[in-house]
Parts: C-alpha cells; structure tokens; sequence
C-alpha cells in the first residue's frame, strides 16, 4: 500500500494534490513546525497584474507546530480573499465555486492546523480524490527524528511504499527505509498546465485557480494526464 504525508496548506498547489491521489493513504503533518514565509498559510492566485498572495495572518511561537500557530481574527481576512477572488474571477467558467469555498474558510476555527486540513480536504473533496486520510496525531506517540517518524506512520497505517516528493532525495536517509522494510518512491511533478485567465500560464498557483477555471473535473482532465512515472 502507497502511502504519503504532508504539511496540511490553506491552498495547496496542483502537485500536492496530485501526490494524495497516487496514494493509497495519506496524513496530515500538523504537529511540525510551523515556517514562515512558506506555503503553510498562503499561495497565490491570478489576477490581470499576474500573481498576487493570499496570506492567512497568524500568530506563534517561533518554532512552533502549526496546531499551535493561531489565526488572527482582527482583520476580517476570510472576507478580503472572497472578494480577491471574486475581482479576479467573476469570467471564469466555474466562479460559482468561490461562495463554495467562502463558506468553508468564513468558520471559527481553533487554529491554522484545523483550517489548513479543512481547506486541502476541501480541494480534495472538490476534485473528487478519493484517497483516505488522516491526521498525524491521531496515529501518535510518533518519533521525533523526521526518517523515523515517517517509517512509523508507514507501520502504524499500513503502509509498504511510501511516495515522496522528488526533494527527498536530497535529505532522506534511505537505508532507514531499507532497514525498515519500506519501499520509497520518489514523485517527480511536472509544471502542470491548463487554460487560465489573465494572459500568459503561470504554474504551481493555489488549486483555487485551477478549480474556478477548469472545474470539479480538472484534476482529472488536467493534471492527472500530465503526471510524470512514479521512480
């Protein structure tokens, strides 16, 4: 059994959505560390100036995991990215879909873990990816080594594969795998395209935009047939 965990994102791209629907089983990794100035609380989306951030505003502890990082709630920001998104695509085929996701941000949520898991399974919800999922702290005691505590979540969820971005090979310790018993494949996504609005194609943006230009079945027209072989 293929299996895969991530960071949960507020706007997961293209790729990372493709990554849950090559797996068999897949968990949140809610309980690392928060980093700033990543893709945990933000992506972007395309307006007619080109890209601009959708920034969810948060508060923590440096170093802290992202089920401790709070969500400001002074400064109305679920309203501000609806009416972003509205501006910038009212003409999209599909801009029925933005009350959709307006509805699922606009909650009061206890921390950015539980909105970012919300916002990704919604993405996933959306465009039909049907693989299971869970979070890592509901499969906790986990190791606090990241090659461990991957392994562990193998054994603790059945998995025999595990199907990693293609940077892993940069810092993965694979004889731990090996000695595990856990197969590691590496997932090497494309700069995947489809028709946008806005002038000229501009990758790796929040599924937001593919899903408001493409619809509930773009992942599989767009995405899926240009995924590259598992390695």
């Amino acid at each position: 059994m293929i299996y895969s965990v991530h960071q949960p994102h507020y706007l997961p791209y293209p790729g990372y959505l493709a990554k849950v629907a090559l797996s068999d089983s897949f968990v949140f990794l809610e309980g690392v560390q928060y980093v700033r100035r990543e893709w945990q609380n933000r992506n972007r989306v395309k307006g007619p100036q080109g890209a601009q951030w959708l920034t969810v505003p948060v508060s923590g502890e440096y170093g802290a995991p992202i089920r401790e990082i709070q969500i400001r709630a002074d400064e109305e920001w679920p309203q501000k990215h609806a009416e972003t998104l509205r501006r910038f695509y009212s003409q999209a085929p599909h801009a029925e879909e933005i009350d959709l996701f307006a509805e699922a941000i606009d909650k009061p949520y206890n921390n950015l873990a539980e909105l970012t898991i919300a916002t990704t399974s919604f993405f996933l919800d959306r465009f039909a990816i049907p693989t299971p999922r869970t979070s890592m702290s509901e499969l906790e005691p986990l190791p606090e080594e990241p090659n461990e505590r991957i392994i562990e979540i193998g054994r603790k969820s059945g998995g025999t594969i595990y199907l990693a971005g293609s940077g892993g090979r940069d810092y993965m310790d694979l004889e731990k795998f090996e000695k595990a018993g856990i197969e590691v494949r590496f997932l090497d996504v494309p700069s995947i395209t489809y028709p946008q609005l806005h002038g000229d194609f501009i990758p790796h943006l929040g599924a937001i935009d593919l899903l408001l230009n493409c619809g509930p079945d773009g992942f599989d027209r767009h995405v899926r047939p240009q995924l590259t072989s598992i390695e």
